[in-house]
């Protein structure tokens, strides 16, 4: 859980990039250091060599040796360093300080030197080391004591830091919990100013705006499934309870049942769309395959040939010999089923329906027209809600339940194709876009 905070792996991430650099700062700082040393050391003995080795050039290896030597460390005191002589046996000589070990050191670190030959002697000039190690030993220490100042100063610096800086979302997550869902409708404000906080207020406004909307049209699709199915089953309570009242002849019953009969088609009709709807917007897309448009909308206006001759409607058709989709087979049959029935039962009597199939490189469009009352920009805009209908349609003399934009819509959606409709100032138009 406490990894799960995004201001605990924040300062971890900060804590750990700090420690790292501190470090390599350290390591460095060190390793530098100690080069440096060394280097101004050696440069300083081999200047000492030099200056011994030129002083000492005019002469024999003699007992003057030792006297010239010893005038060298008096001049060398100052840079603190010191001289030795071995002869040709390695045996000392002579030494300026008695702290100087005999050359070879071997792996000493407490001093550094170096030596030259001097006839079948041998000159050591060396510099004491220990407090340089010493030194180097303080410096690692101080460094260290440092950087564990820096590391806890930079965790709390970025603990408060990042808790300051993500403190607007656990102001926004407080406002969320506080808000009042009345209605459904939740407005978050921005804590601050930053850009990305705003952005994602704006963002999270306009989810909740779109949930409240699609909260607003379940309420709305409910009562009114509630109000449709009440009526053909008020329509069905009412015939049966009159026919119930009084004995009747044959002929009365089977009004009464015929009647019954026609309500209960009403009910079925409207629990197998709205089982249909359901089944479109819940399960996944069917498999595609190649279909062919044109025989499609043959089939379905053979289909409603009937309805057609019995509203005198002028038809006309412009389909090309064959024109390809691909489709789930039984989504392109609905689709055009439903479009089709429309057209021909909303169009006024006696009137146009065109429909025309059009093929273009980013694919096929269906355009549908019958010609009709235009509608208000209103209505078009709740055409696909389902169970609405204008006005001028709501009638029984059409039939339907308001359903069959609704699955047109949902059938479109689902396969990613557009459904367009518009008025136009003679009718009504219709569009599918079946991408390619």
């Amino acid at each position: 859980m406490l990894f799960n905070s995004m201001r605990w792996r924040m300062t971890l991430v900060f804590s750990g990039a700090t420690a790292i650099l501190l470090l390599i700062a350290c390591y460095v700082t060190i390793r530098y250091s100690r080069i440096t040393m060394e280097r101004s050391a050696d440069i300083l003995l081999q200047t000492a060599a030099k200056k011994v080795r030129h002083e000492l050039a005019h002469l024999q290896p003699n007992e003057t040796t030792l006297y010239e030597l010893t005038e060298q460390e008096r001049d060398l005191t100052e840079e603190n360093i010191a001289l030795q002589m071995l002869n040709s046996h390695g045996k000392l000589v002579w030494s300026s300080t008695s702290q100087m070990p005999v050359w070879p050191w071997g792996d000493r670190d407490d001093w550094r030197g170096t030596s030259f030959r001097f006839g079948s002697d041998t000159i050591v000039i060396g510099l004491p080391w220990l407090k340089h190690e010493r030194s180097q030993e303080r410096l690692a220490i101080t460094l260290i004591v440092l950087s564990l100042f820096i590391f806890f100063t930079v965790t709390g610096g970025a603990w408060l830091l990042v808790g300051r800086t993500l403190s607007p979302i656990g102001r926004l997550a407080g406002q969320a919990r506080s808000a009042s869902v009345e209605r459904m409708r939740v407005h978050l404000t921005a804590p601050s100013k930053d850009v990305e906080i705003v952005e994602l207020v704006v963002t999270l406004n306009g989810l909740l705006d779109r949930l409240a909307e699609s909260a607003a049209a379940r309420g709305r699709f409910y009562a009114a499934v509630s109000h449709e199915l009440r009526t053909p089953l008020q329509a069905l309570y009412g015939h049966l309870e009159l026919a119930l009242q009084r004995p009747r002849s044959e002929t009365e019953y089977r009004v009464y049942v015929e009647e019954a009969l026609a309500q209960t088609r009403r009910l079925a009709a409207l629990v197998r769309d709205l089982l249909l709807l359901n089944r479109i917007e819940m399960a996944p897309t069917p498999s595609s395959e190649a279909l062919d448009l044109v025989e499609i909308c043959e089939r379905q206006l053979v289909h409603y040939a009937s309805l057609a001759a019995k509203r005198h409607l002028q038809l006309h058709t412009e389909f090309p010999p064959f024109l390809e989709i691909i489709a789930p087979t039984n989504h392109a049959e609905m689709l055009v089923r439903n479009l089709v029935e429309n057209a021909l039962k909303y169009a006024k009597e006696g009137g146009q329906v065109r429909i025309a199939l059009k093929s273009s490189t980013p694919g096929t469009d269906l355009e549908i027209f019958n010609e009709c009352t235009p509608l208000a920009p209103s209505e078009l805009e709740r055409l696909t809600e389902p169970f609405y209908r204008p006005d001028s349609s709501r009638n029984t003399a059409t039939g339907g339940n308001g359903l069959g934009l609704t699955i047109c819509k949902a059938i479109a959606d689902t396969c990613g194709w557009s459904l367009e409709l518009c008025s136009v100032p003679t009718g009504f138009l219709c569009r599918v876009h079946f991408p390619c």
